[in-house]
């Protein structure tokens, strides 16, 4: 059995937390904590099978993508660790946004 990366989180994907948390918790404070949660249980799995996860190289190189509800978890792998990304909604356009952290 393969060993699990380690899990990294970058500060933008911390900062996309923090804007959904606060986006959900403008109706519900509670629901925003609980829905933020299930997100980053999401992130264990794929420390464990990061290839699940279909490639989104047209983003960004290296890029893969993995579905949660409306949100899409953007992550990369390296022999040691998988690494978050972005943590985007479905209606965000991912490709302005990856192509303006890539420049």
């Amino acid at each position: 059995m393969e060993t699990p990366r380690a899990l990294q989180i970058t500060e933008t994907a911390e900062d996309d937390l923090a804007d959904i948390w606060a986006f959900i918790a403008e109706d519900s404070p509670d629901t925003a904590s609980r829905f933020v949660h299930d997100l980053q249980q999401r992130f264990a799995p794929l420390c464990h099978s990061p290839e699940i996860g279909p490639r989104r190289d047209s983003l960004a190189p290296g890029l893969r993508a993995h579905f949660f509800r409306s949100y899409a978890i953007y992550y990369r792998i390296t022999d040691t660790a998988l690494i978050i990304m972005r943590v985007l909604h479905g209606a965000r356009d991912a490709a302005a946004l990856f192509g303006e952290s890539e420049a």
